[in-house]
């Protein structure tokens, strides 16, 4: 009979017929000789469970009719899931054909939490370099392996262990991982980025969805961080005075990446016009979720 896998990659879905197929071809075809479980939670209302369960039989999928946030959906990912280490990637993604030789490999070490690069997959799209650069530039390919305060949610793996002493992701918003990440820091631990662990993100390509991505994740990181982090009255005063600061926070930070890693330069200046009004709409979003306040957290 054969073993249950140690290793258990778990996607969550939302509406991404455009994109599941090319995810899971590139776990199917990964070049190793390592079992491993695909588990993909859909809660989508387009066609994405029908593309699975006729192309991808050896994907265990759960369907869904109400919408699952990442959280969500990773929560019960990780409830059902077999494996001692737990991978997430995105289903807007497309893992290196190492990706899974290369995650064990680092998980070999004591590190709890392990992230990985993140490349764009839509390279001819001026609207996905910008879109790219104001949400994953902390973690663009040629970027040193070191310890960070965060990772990103579409290349990030844990050993099993990390849930029973962090517990499970927040619900019902974006930035689930963030604040386990920041839960990760109370007891003492950092997520370990490792460079050759690389993803393809497929990023959002049109300026109207952009626009409106930036403010509901510029939202859910305000309200996400009002409660993990404690934030008082006063400090969110401040935040909601001064947010008109932080485009240019979020744009110099993006820049200096950029100058460092000269992986990118030329896309990033290319994009530079449609970043402006993505990281505005971003500040924007942050100070109405600082005015908002806490949000209700459902994590354990």
């Amino acid at each position: 009979m054969l073993t249950e896998p140690q290793f258990s990659v778990i996607i969550a879905s939302y509406n991404a017929e455009r994109t599941i197929a090319n995810c899971l071809e590139s776990l199917k075809n990964q070049e190793t000789d390592k079992r491993f479980e695909i588990i993909v939670i859909d809660s989508s209302t387009d066609d994405t469970a029908v593309i699975v369960e006729k192309r991808f039989p050896q994907v265990r999928l759960y369907r869904f009719s109400e919408r699952k946030f990442c959280g969500d959906a990773r929560n019960f990912g990780v409830s059902v899931a077999t494996g001692k280490i737990i991978a997430f990637i995105d289903a807007d993604c497309v893992a290196s054909n190492n990706w899974v030789d290369n995650i064990l490999a680092a998980h070999n070490s004591t590190h709890p939490v392990v992230g990985g690069a993140i490349a764009n997959g839509n390279p001819d799209s001026i609207v996905g370099w910008a879109a790219y650069f104001c949400e994953f530039s902390r973690w663009m390919p040629n970027t040193p392996s070191a310890w960070m305060a965060d990772v990103a949610g579409a290349n990030m793996s844990y050993k099993r262990k990390v849930f029973r002493d962090v517990g499970r992701f927040i619900e019902r918003t974006y930035c689930s991982d963030t604040d386990f990440h920041w839960r990760l820091e109370k007891i003492g631990h950092h997520p370990q980025f490792v460079h050759s662990i690389l993803v393809f993100h497929h990023n959002i390509d049109t300026f109207s969805r952009f626009i409106l991505h930036e403010f509901d994740h510029g939202k859910s990181f305000a309200q996400v961080r009002v409660n993990g982090k404690k934030f008082s009255k006063l400090r969110r005063l401040l935040y909601v005075t001064f947010f008109f600061l932080i485009p240019l926070k979020l744009l110099l930070e993006i820049g200096f990446r950029n100058f460092k890693n000269r992986i990118y330069g030329i896309h990033f200046l290319k994009s530079l016009p449609l970043q402006i009004p993505g990281l505005i709409s971003w500040s924007f979003g942050e100070c109405v979720g600082y005015i908002g306040g806490k949000r209700n957290a459902n994590s354990s």
